[in-house]
């Protein structure tokens, strides 16, 4: 009984060896490979059923990215779209994984709201000039002043007012060589931009003041 007993436990311990030993090996053997998801954004360049070109900002060529059966393609909301209405120049965002040297679009996103442009705003000095009109037509006008030796010309532009120096609008064909202006006007390059012509009205002719006098005559009758 007592060497059943020893073969009994001799046995055991190396069953329990051998179980320890195998998973340990299995432990070993183990690989856990781990996928890093990038993302680039840029503009479709081409778009086919196996691959998709990104022109992305500040890229000398385009980017090629191959699909896969889990590619997915969504809108700038998360919701799916068709790979139908993907079309070249549309703004993209694709995600993808480096396998090797192929680079696998997991998602691919399609911006289909268009941003609205920006708004340049540009910052012109509003100058103003006084002066006799010596010369005006169709395409320009011609002040003579004081503080500027030679005559200046000025074009106009579809926004070119004329008001007199009250403000009220005048008639462009009512402007005459020899008359007093102040234009305001914008420089663009090389040209003199007109932006208001006022016409400065003729002054008022002076009332004359009638001086009345009166004369009393007394006369002195003596008796």
């Amino acid at each position: 009984m007592k060497t059943i007993s020893s073969h009994s436990l001799k046995a055991a311990l190396f069953s329990g060896a051998l179980l320890i030993t195998t998973a340990s090996l299995a432990q070993a053997q183990r690989v856990e490979t781990t996928t890093t998801t990038t993302t680039a954004e840029g503009t479709i360049t081409e778009f086919g059923p196996q691959e998709i070109l990104i022109n992305a900002s500040g890229s000398a060529q385009p980017v090629r990215y191959t699909f896969s059966e889990r590619t997915t393609y969504v809108d700038e909301t998360g919701a799916p779209v068709s790979a139908s209405v993907i079309r070249s120049g549309a703004p993209a965002t694709v995600y993808y994984t480096r396998v090797g040297d192929a680079l696998i679009a997991d998602k691919v996103m399609v911006r289909t709201r268009v941003e609205p442009a920006a708004v340049q705003t540009t910052q012109t000095d509003v100058v103003t000039s006084t002066g006799v009109i010596s010369d005006f037509g169709p395409e320009r006008l011609v002040i003579r002043s004081q503080t500027s030796p030679e005559p200046l010309n000025y074009t106009f532009s579809k926004t070119t007012t004329y008001v007199d120096d009250l403000g009220n609008p005048v008639e462009v064909s009512t402007v005459r060589s020899g008359q007093p202006v102040t234009v305001q006007y914008v420089r663009q390059g090389n040209q003199l931009v007109a932006s208001k012509v006022i016409i400065k009205r003729a002054a008022a002719p002076a009332v004359p003041v009638v001086e009345e006098k009166t004369t009393t005559t007394r006369t002195t009758v003596t008796e």
